[in-house]
């Protein structure tokens, strides 16, 4: 018999058309992808070694489906399918009459459960189809590499055949005994919204192995395991079936199986005979009503009403049962319990910035609060599909249907109710918003910014969406499919259309179009362009419901045809004349969209941008060597008008020619005709022609009728307005602002050929026969030396502005101020630099309140938001820290003043100008800092020291536009935070930062696209000059000491602090540190600096034993391995002989203090794979490692330290020599 039901349910589901149309759905959304990432689209492509036909893309391609968005669709079929296994004897009142057969429960339970997972695997088995197929076109080429079945197979294994599994018992067992599928849908958004969390847990470095273990479809596990691949083992290796992926698979298999022994155990046929019920309940008498009876001529006498009032209280009245209903369903109760455990885990526990916190301000918990809205989409999703399928499942529709209330009526109430629904779960997530702010001791509550940007712009967003899919439910033929028509609007479109490169928001569904985040400095800027996208879209989807109404199935209809047959009749005038206003507004507001975005303001789409990219330079390339005139002095009147965010200059540069031989051409780049630069007069000083003024590309040559002879000057002055028209299809600029404008030297005009404009994809440029680009020049490149790496057309130019702004800003700008005036009503501002500084420098403008302090003979200054003083004083204080230590370790401060101004949090940076640094908002100013925790990294103070070591690390020594020229200013700007942090803070919480830096690093390595470069060779890879620098160049202060190494750095700067062309190299820079290594040491010069080199260091056995005087002897065998890596992440062993730190930890006896307490911390030689030491400690020792504080790189850091008494972890070392032909990768 178990046969029998088998083969029959399986016959009976590939008789449906639902099991193709979800089996084609995979296929040919799978295909897309994979022919979109082939190029088949003719999109444009990003530099990768990548093949994307490996193991790990494969698996990539299935976790990707597991996500958020895609899990969504997964969960919908997966319900569909195994959810109505059982549950479809009880909908259709058979049950009775099918349990009377002679077959047992075993049979039936499973015969029922085991053909409804195969159809799932069929059917999720399109993704693995799809996805080979349409990889198809991409042979031959260098994404794809030699076909291999196992590289499918196993991923199918791991994720695809397990996860349909533990969905496929979870769906089935709730609906057999619930005989309700929204327990189903309840389930899959908890363990959607699980692994959303997870996911935001996963990121946290100390939480991440834990979540990998809870997050049940593997996803979390695998990134873990895989998150240090490289290209060469990502296209070479299988998915480790050992540790954290492997545990998690088993332990998710394991509850599904017990789930599903636990069911069967339970199921019995006679629980179909009574209704389910989630709790026992009370069953009340009732007493006896005893009606007064009246003659059936006065009950028939009914005065009906079909007036228009009387329609609007039917519509309230439904609309008030249809939200009672909605929200006192446990769905809805369990959904926003849901909402606010989530909106609290993300607030609390998501990752952050080295694990740092910002304060609770109204802006911060906003953003957590917003996240939830995953779930209130999803909710959205479901719950279109029940109230509107409700009647018909209840077997009310037609006692329903027969009442004399209208489409409309019955159609809008239950729009109402759910929008009622969804705005009360808004303000639930507002007073969760408010509970958090106020659990932490927070009291500037910003009622108003909760009632606008929650409220107001969040259920707005949602009319949007519960329209689009009531519509859809209406239309489609059953609620699953009416679930996954809503996923394609909702969720699935804007994928396509991303991955289309299709830009345009006017055929983004529901998109706000360009607007400004909340900043607290500027507030919420323009929000016309918002406006006018919400009635756009809510237009539409009100279109599209009223025309939905055309479709309305009143009877048992079910095929579109008949349905249009019998509901068109009962479309009446009002609802026609709602599809002609709506159409009309709709027509209106998309035309007044595409005036602004396409003409008023010029879009250009991801490909038309390459397109010109590669115009340029194949008009302008023949400029490239064309020696220019220098700029030596810059002279600006500056107008800025935050009321109208408009921005008037006239200036000029006087230009010299610093060649040897005398020139007649001078390029002139400006901003290009997509901009809203208006320019009234670029002119000479002396007669020239026009050769070029190409206003496309921003070009302007002229031809000198008399040559600029060696050592002459000419003026360039210039004048132009900045004046924002309508609003563009991206995001509205930032440059001026109502307060906290913000914008430095690259509105400017510059001269010569600019090789920034150029195409950087070398897969692009292949593809559009340009030849192969680097990054940057090569490091003996001698002919780039004459130019800096932030600028092409000057050396240290003399600076002078005058800026006006509003009469209540303060305009700010690098220089001294020499004079301060108002006129006509407005603020003028006169700056002058005593010194030459780089042709480099910035403008704000503001509300601001001022903090002034004093180091020396330097004044301090900070400009701030009056509502920012949170940090004010301790950024005060790193500036002074930063100012003794650079001094006196490096060289004299060159200015004699220094300013920090905060700008709005459009961006999340700081910069540094010639003594003047804008900061961000929210690095800094709003940052929660414990400076009494030894434990937590100080933001604001690491930021402060960062920036201001720029004013030695970039404005007295920069680099020549070579490769490693990123070393000298933000690797040494690195290297000089730490040192600032270590002395205010200690070397303990040097090791947290620095932990935090190598995971940075080696997980960015990963997506190298262009081959990862040594430190000295680095080219536009901020991992490697950042996070890789700051555990290089402390791992050097240590090898060498911190005197010594500060000691060569202050001969270096000596040597080529402000010079001119040739500037320096980062060759030159190693070589002034390796004249201060030992030659025992010179070897580090070569691991740090001129190679990739990483290590595995472990601990592979350790013991104490206690000696007769207390003294403990300790036995550690250690490890450590070496390896060389190549561009594309290929590892070979090599000789290990170097001095690394062993430690040996006792007890903490203040852990408020430290975390550790080192017995013995030295450096020992390993000139062998595996080494036995032993020790004699005073203590009773807790742990011990090998580089203990990480810092050498190392790709297992964890297997560094081990406790007594518990077995380490030994690496895998046979795995980590991998290669991978990367033949064809230069194509």
């Amino acid at each position: 018999m178990f046969g029998a039901i088998f083969s029959f349910e399986l016959r009976q589901a590939f008789k449906r058309p639902m099991t193709y149309i979800f089996f084609g759905i995979y296929l040919l959304f799978s295909m897309f992808i994979a022919l979109v990432s082939t190029g088949a689209f003719d999109t444009t492509q990003s530099d990768s070694n990548v093949t994307l036909n490996s193991a790990y893309a494969v698996a990539n391609l299935l976790v990707g489906f597991n996500g958020n968005i895609l899990g969504m669709l997964n969960s919908v079929v997966l319900v569909a399918i195994m959810a109505n296994a059982i549950q479809k004897d009880y909908q259709y009142n058979i049950h009775a009459l099918f349990f009377t057969k002679p077959i047992s429960k075993a049979q039936y339970f499973f015969g029922r459960f085991l053909a409804a997972f195969l159809v799932g695997v069929f059917v999720m088995s399109g993704m693995l189809i799809g996805y080979a197929t349409g990889l198809i076109p991409g042979i031959g080429t260098k994404l794809l590499g030699p076909f291999e079945l196992k590289n499918f197979l196993q991923p199918f294994f791991v994720f695809l055949l397990p996860n349909v599994f533990i969905l496929g018992v979870i769906f089935f067992s709730l609906t057999t005994f619930t005989r309700n599928t929204l327990a189903a849908y309840m389930t899959c958004i908890i363990m959607l919204i699980g692994r959303f969390v997870a996911e935001n847990l996963g990121n946290n470095m100390d939480y991440a192995y834990g979540a990998g273990m809870l997050e049940p479809f593997g996803s979390n596990a695998y990134s873990y395991v895989t998150k240090y691949w490289m290209a060469a083992e990502q296209n070479t290796m299988m998915l480790p079936m050992n540790g954290l992926l492997l545990y998690n698979r088993l332990l998710w298999v394991s509850i599904a199986l017990v789930i599903m022994i636990g069911s069967f155990v339970k199921f019995q046929f006679a629980q179909f005979l009574t209704p389910f019920t989630l709790f026992k309940r009370k069953v009340k008498e009732e007493a006896v009503t005893e009606f007064e009876t009246r003659p059936l001529a006065e009950i028939l006498n009914v005065k009906q009403d079909y007036s228009a009032s009387f329609s609007w209280r039917q519509l309230f009245y439904l609309s008030k049962f249809e939200f009672r209903k909605i929200v006192q369903s446990t769905f809805f109760i369990i959904c926003c319990a849901l909402a606010l455990v989530m909106i609290g885990v993300i607030y609390y526990y998501s990752a952050t910035a080295y694990d740092t916190h910002m304060q609770p301000l109204t802006q911060t918990v906003i953003r957590s609060v917003n996240v939830y809205s995953v779930l209130a989409n999803i909710f959205v999703i479901f719950y279109a599909g029940t109230i509107v399928f409700r009647e018909k499942e209840n077997r009310i529709d037609e006692l329903i249907y027969a009442t004399p209330v209208s489409n409309p009526i019955l159609y809008f109430s239950k729009y109402l109710g759910l929008l009622g629904a969804i705005l009360v779960m808004q303000l639930l997530a507002v007073l969760m918003g408010i509970s958090m702010q106020l659990s932490q001791g927070f009291y500037q509550i910003d009622l108003w910014q909760y009632f606008v940007s929650v409220i107001v712009f969040g259920t707005l967003g949602y009319v949007t969406t519960i329209g689009i899919c009531l519509a859809l439910q209406v239309i489609a033929p059953n609620k699953y499919l009416g679930f996954f028509f809503s996923l394609i609007p909702v969720m699935l479109l804007g994928i396509a259309l991303s991955l289309l490169q299709w830009t345009n928001n006017i055929y983004h569904f529901d998109s706000d179009g360009p607007r400004l985040r909340f900043t607290e400095l500027n507030g919420y800027g323009p929000l016309g362009p918002w406006f006018t996208y919400r009635i756009y879209w809510i237009a539409f989807v009100l279109l599209v419901s009223l025309l939905s109404l055309f479709f309305f199935a009143r009877g048992k209809e079910v095929k579109l045809k008949s349905r249009f047959r019998f509901s068109k009749m009962e479309v009446k005038t009002p609802t026609k004349i709602g599809i002609a206003v709506f159409a009309l507004i709709f027509i209106a507001t998309g035309s007044y969209i595409f005036y602004n975005t396409n003409i008023l303001n010029c879009f250009i789409s991801p490909k038309e941008f390459t397109r010109k990219q590669v115009a340029y330079e194949k008009n302008y390339k023949q400029y490239e060597n064309t020696l220019m005139p220098r700029i030596v002095a810059s002279n600006l009147d500056v107008d800025i008008y935050p009321e109208t965010q408009s921005l008037h200059v006239k200036g000029s540069y006087w230009l010299k020619n610093k060649h040897a031989v005398s020139l007649d051409t001078v390029y002139i780049n400006l901003m290009d005709n997509t901009s809203n630069f208006i320019y009234k007069n670029v002119s000479l000083s002396v007669p020239a022609s026009t050769l070029k003024d190409d206003k496309e590309f921003g070009v302007l040559v002229y031809k000198l009728n008399a040559p600029l002879a060696a050592g002459d000057s000419i003026q360039l002055n210039f004048e132009f307005d900045y004046k924002p028209r309508g609003f563009s299809n991206d995001d509205i600029s930032t440059m001026v602002v109502s307060n906290g404008t913000f914008f430095n030297s690259s509105i400017m005009p510059s001269l010569g050929y600019n090789e920034q404009y150029e195409l950087g994809s070398n897969a692009e440029r292949k593809k559009y026969g340009l030849a192969r680009k680097e990054s940057m020049k090569a490091l003996n490149d001698t002919a780039a030396y004459g130019n800096t790496y932030i600028s092409n057309d000057a050396d240290w130019i003399r600076f002078e502005t005058k800026v006006s702004t509003s009469g209540d800003q303060t305009a700010i700008a690098p220089g001294y101020l020499e004079k301060q005036w108002q006129e006509n009503g407005r603020n003028y501002f006169h700056y002058k630099m005593d010194n030459p500084i780089l042709n480099f420098y910035a403008f704000q403008s503001a509300r601001y309140k001022v903090k002034r302090d004093k180091w020396n003979d330097v004044n301090l200054e900070i400009y701030y938001d009056k509502a920012h003083e949170y940090n004010v004083d301790n950024m005060l204080l790193a500036m002074k820290k930063s100012l003794e230590y650079y001094s006196k370790n490096f060289s004299p401060y060159q200015f004699r003043q220094l300013r920090i101004i905060e700008f709005p949090a459009f961006a999340s940076f700081a910069q540094s100008f010639a003594n003047t640094i804008p900061f961000s908002e929210n690095v800094g100013f709003t940052n929660k800092v414990d400076t009494a925790n030894w434990n937590e990294i100080d933001m604001p103070f690491y930021i402060t020291a960062h920036e201001v070591a720029h004013q030695w690390w970039a404005h007295q020594v920069i680099g020549a536009n070579v490769q490693g020229a990123t070393v000298m200013s933000e690797t040494m700007s690195q290297y000089s935070a730490l040192m600032v942090m270590e002395h205010r803070y200690g070397k303990d919480n040097m090791k947290k930062f620095l932990k935090h830096e190598m995971d940075d690093y080696l997980r960015a390595r990963t997506f190298e696209g262009k081959g990862e470069k040594p430190l000295m060779l680095v080219e536009q890879q901020s991992y490697i000059y950042y996070q890789k620098g700051s555990v290089i160049m402390y791992a050097l202060k240590d090898y060498l000491g911190e005197d010594s190494l500060n000691a060569a750095l202050r001969r270096y700067i000596a040597a080529v602090a402000f010079q001119e062309p040739p500037y320096t190299t980062s060759r030159q820079f190693v070589d002034y540190i390796r004249a201060a290594t030992p030659d025992s040491l010179k070897y580090i010069i070569t691991d740090f600096f001129e190679t990739i080199t990483v290590y595995e260091n472990y601990v592979k056995n350790l013991k104490y034993d206690k000696l007769p005087d207390g003294r403990y002897k300790v036995s550690l065998t250690v490890g450590s391995v070496k390896f060389r890596v190549d561009s594309a992440g290929n590892n070979k062993k090599v000789p290990v002989n170097d001095y690394i730190d062993i430690g040996i930890f006792g007890a903490v006896k203040d852990k408020s203090k430290s975390a550790y307490n080192p017995l013995i911390l030295q450096k020992i030689k390993m000139d062998a794979n595996e080494k036995i030491f032993e020790f004699i400690v005073s203590e009773q020792p807790e742990f011990a490692g090998l580089d203990p504080y990480n810092k050498l790189i190392d790709r297992t850091p964890d297997n560094n330290i081990a406790k007594f008494g518990i077995k380490p972890s030994i690496p895998s070392l046979t795995e980590k020599e991998v290669k991978y032909d990367l033949k064809g990768s230069d194509d």
